[in-house]
């Protein structure tokens, strides 16, 4: 019996799978994740995560409990602390603002960015235009191509800017109590990075948010997410997995020759 199978043994576990990890999940208590390939990285982002535990954030981060990637693949694994709150559909500017701000003002010392994700990395780092053209544009109709050609030409029009950077502030990854963001999870992309990539994020609650609170990255927001569907592609299928999704998402998107929707 492996480790993951033992844990999920426990009363109320159940089985979660990530985009890097298979995790054993009991609420309210502790999530046990296993990485599927690359310890190297696995044991750096468990590294990253005590040191971001120890900004001075607003908000609350997974604590690592028992680190076990000292063992072999497959049982190698990294138990955190379960944080309380629920993903929510709204969210006010202020919110929003709370928790922008504070990734804002956390300083890159050399540590810190040493830990990190490098921007992208996923998807390809710094040659992600170079992979998404290699993979992703053979599944493309040539309309298809040219407007995700447009997409990469905006995005290598991007200014150089490194902040530190969540890098995936979906709403899933969100903990809302009482009307505030109360935690926030899964920082296995917080890199030294474009802090408009975070405001992209939360374009899921309309981009009229983004516009009042961050109204000075929202064009570079608009472009970091026109980019979504094709950096969610190429990173599934350099994983082995299927891009249809983000496929479907990108080809919604060349339905009405805007990406992204301003709505």
């Amino acid at each position: 019996m492996t480790e993951l199978d033992e844990l999920l043994r426990t009363p109320g576990a159940e089985l979660a799978r990530g985009t890097f990890n298979d995790a054993v999940v009991v609420p309210g208590e502790w999530v046990a994740r296993f990485p599927r390939t690359d310890l190297p990285d696995a044991r750096r982002r468990a590294r990253a995560l005590r040191r971001i535990g120890q900004l001075d954030l607003p908000f609350a981060v997974p604590e690592v409990v028992e680190d076990r990637l000292d063992l072999p693949l497959g049982r190698a694994h990294v138990v955190i602390s379960y944080l309380p709150g629920e993903p929510s559909g709204t969210a006010s500017d202020e919110a929003v603002r709370e928790v922008l701000d504070a990734l804002a003002a956390v300083g890159l010392d050399p540590e810190l960015v040493a830990l990190l994700d490098e921007p992208l990395h996923h998807a390809g780092g710094p040659k992600t235009a170079e992979t998404i053209t290699e993979l992703v544009f053979p599944l493309l109709t040539a309309d298809e191509r040219d407007q995700a050609s447009g997409v990469l030409r905006r995005y290598a029009e991007l200014p150089a800017v490194a902040g530190f950077v969540h890098g995936d502030l979906a709403p899933v990854n969100l903990r809302w109590q009482h009307g505030r963001i109360s935690g926030v999870i899964d920082w296995d992309f917080a890199c030294a990075g474009d802090p408009a990539l975070d405001a992209a994020a939360f374009a899921n609650y309309g981009w009229p948010l983004v516009r009042r609170v961050r109204p000075e990255l929202y064009e570079r927001a608009r472009t970091h997410a026109a980019m979504f569907p094709l950096t969610g592609a190429v990173s599934a299928i350099r994983r082995g997995g299927d891009p249809a999704k983000f496929l479907a998402w990108f080809r919604r998107r060349c339905a009405l020759r805007e990406h992204p929707p301003a709505s």
